[in-house]
């Protein structure tokens, strides 16, 4: 057993009626046994047992972040503006797909994606990150990473119909791949490593490729996620090819991909006669702000869709993005509008997209998100005794400091299953020093193999047909 006690602060769930002062948390194995307050903390008995108590006096104690939209493996990405500064010369999402995310996508390997997925959840570690997807191919390979970092991870196996990736596959091998993938890995590590099936997005895909993914995740019962209307671009292309159908979102309806299993990735383009659909429907939607308003200029209303009844989950969409800051830019972008134009939006709503908004997107609301008695024992620390950022903390102002001040905050401690990832700011299963050389390995070889393609005249984003081709 190990037991969280006397923790100065404890958010059992994202409201302040969740927020306790010298509050603990008793964890059994992987799961969390018990929560209460300072009255009857249960340390002797734990003491008793030769269980372990910790002392988290000068602590934060919340459920562990989740990230519901990643890609693990693309740290291409951010090295492409160095090599290429025209990368990001892009005026709409089919050519930042072109020039600044396929590239990666075309180089990409096995090894590679390893490696780098392991960077990735360091960083996501550090940040108080506990339960991550990945949208990437290769998926054997995201699995592995998966198991040596512990974390709870979401497999979303990358499928696309219309650029050739470096994994070579058709829409055959891509629907062969999921379902491989889904008998291999889904609910492993005691139900710590799931799958969902994943089409790149509407336009990007074959409707053999769409509805192939929904019947993958309707026989074997998982979820099905995609990117949908992304911005101002992807609405107009999206609704021109699905015209016949009176658009995007009347043909995902019409053909039944709109379900409790759907997890849909931005919707910045949705209004709020869709949001309603969606609603209805059960459809959970992750919502990226940092990436959408740095790289299209556009984000989800979230107030209208929270207004809606849309679950709501948090991602970076990123492999160097972290939750915390995402945290802050989904507050920040709110209240940045006209004062008349702004909805109700409490300050605990983006840590609860974080936390238990993100659990239900993804299917397991009833496992994490909240520190209570029967889920699982994903908890992250904070550190308040050096922290000069969040100070000066009572309960009244704990959840809104979280929220505006929290950005980029690295955790002292990380427990997935009840396992500890992280200790007092140390890895205990990871080297991060060899997982950052064998990465800065992989940079150097696909610069090398970047500048060698644009000095040869040779493609970096290999198409099999043209963006948006009516099929």
């Amino acid at each position: 057993m190990i037991l969280f006690d006397n923790c100065r602060f404890l958010i059992a769930q994202p409201d302040p009626q969740g927020v306790v002062e010298d509050g603990w948390v008793l964890v059994d194995g992987p799961v969390i046994k018990a929560v209460g307050g300072a009255e009857d903390s249960p340390r002797a008995e734990v003491a008793a047992q030769d269980g372990e108590v910790i002392d988290c006096s000068g602590k934060l104690v919340m459920p562990g972040l989740i990230d519901t939209h990643n890609h693990l493996a693309n740290y291409a990405l951010n090295l492409l503006p160095g090599i290429d500064p025209s990368s990001l010369d892009y005026t709409g999402i089919s050519e930042c797909l072109e020039k600044f995310i396929w590239p990666a996508y075309t180089w990409v390997s096995g090894e590679s994606t390893y490696d780098l997925t392991l960077l990735s959840m360091c960083n996501a570690i550090k940040h108080g990150t506990t339960t991550i997807t990945s949208a990437f191919p290769f998926p054997d390979d995201t699995f592995r990473a998966g198991v040596t970092s512990k974390m709870r991870l979401i497999i979303h196996p990358q499928t696309v119909s219309n650029v050739l990736l470096g994994d070579g596959l058709d829409d055959d091998g891509y629907l062969a791949q999921t379902e491989e993938t889904i008998r291999n890995y889904h609910n492993a590590e005691d139900g710590r490593i799931q799958v969902a099936t994943h089409p790149h997005c509407t336009y990007s895909c074959t409707e053999r490729l769409l509805l192939g993914c929904m019947e993958l995740a309707e026989r074997y019962d998982v979820g099905f996620a995609t990117h949908l209307l992304n911005c101002p671009e992807d609405r107009e292309m999206s609704d021109a090819q699905y015209a016949a159908w009176g658009g995007t979102v009347a043909y995902l309806q019409a053909r039944d991909l709109l379900q409790e299993r759907t997890l849909f990735f931005h919707c910045d383009q949705v209004n709020r006669r869709e949001a309603e659909v969606f609603a209805e429907a059960g459809v959970a939607i992750s919502h990226n702000p940092q990436s959408n308003a740095t790289y299209h200029g556009s984000v989800a209303d979230v107030p209208a869709l929270r207004e809606a009844g849309v679950t709501l989950g948090l991602g970076t969409d990123m492999p160097a993005g972290n939750i915390f800051d995402n945290i802050y830019t989904a507050y920040l972008v709110n209240t940045v509008v006209p004062i008349d134009q702004q909805a109700q939006f409490e300050p605990w709503v983006p840590i609860e997209m974080a936390t238990i908004g993100g659990a239900k997107a993804l299917r397991l609301g009833d496992k994490i998100g909240t520190l209570e008695a029967g889920k699982r024992a994903d908890i992250i620390t904070v550190d308040l005794l050096r922290n000069t950022t969040l100070y000066p903390l009572n309960a009244g102002n704990l959840l809104y400091w979280i929220v505006t001040k929290c950005a980029g905050t690295l955790v002292a401690d990380t427990m997935v299953d009840g396992t500890f990832l992280m200790r007092d700011g140390e890895f205990t299963f990871l080297d991060e020093e060899a997982i950052i050389a064998r990465s800065d390995q992989w940079m150097a070889r696909f610069e090398s193999w970047y500048r060698d393609r644009k000095a040869s005249g040779q493609p970096v984003t290999v198409r099999k047909y043209p963006d948006y081709e009516n099929r």
